[in-house]
C-alpha cells in the first residue's frame, strides 16, 4: 500500500495507478474539475494532479531519503537505493 501512494504522489512514471482509466472514472463519479481529462486536437492529456509533488518538494522527499540510517535488522538500508542524479 505505501509503495502505491508513494509512487503516486511522487508521480513515477509507469507505477503509478493515477491513468486515463482512473480519471475517467473521477469524472463520471467525482465531477473534479480540475482532474478532468483534457482533451487536445488528437490526444488526452491528464492535468497535474494537486495531490503529486512537485520536482523541489521530490528532491527534498529523495535528500531526506538518502539520510536515513536504520539499526541492523530493522529496515532494508533505502539510503543506498536512491539516486539523487535521476
Amino acid at each position: 500500500m505505501f509503495e502505491n501512494i508513494f509512487n503516486t504522489i511522487m508521480d513515477v512514471k509507469g507505477k503509478t495507478n493515477d491513468n486515463i482509466k482512473a480519471r475517467m472514472d473521477i469524472n463520471l463519479f467525482c465531477h473534479c474539475k480540475n482532474m478532468e481529462l483534457v482533451y487536445v486536437v488528437s490526444r488526452v492529456a491528464k492535468p497535474k494532479t494537486s495531490f503529486a509533488l512537485n520536482k523541489n518538494a521530490q528532491l527534498l522527499i529523495y535528500q531526506w531519503l538518502k539520510s536515513l540510517h536504520f539499526p541492523d535488522g530493522y529496515a532494508s538500508n533505502i539510503s543506498r537505493l536512491v539516486n539523487l542524479e535521476d
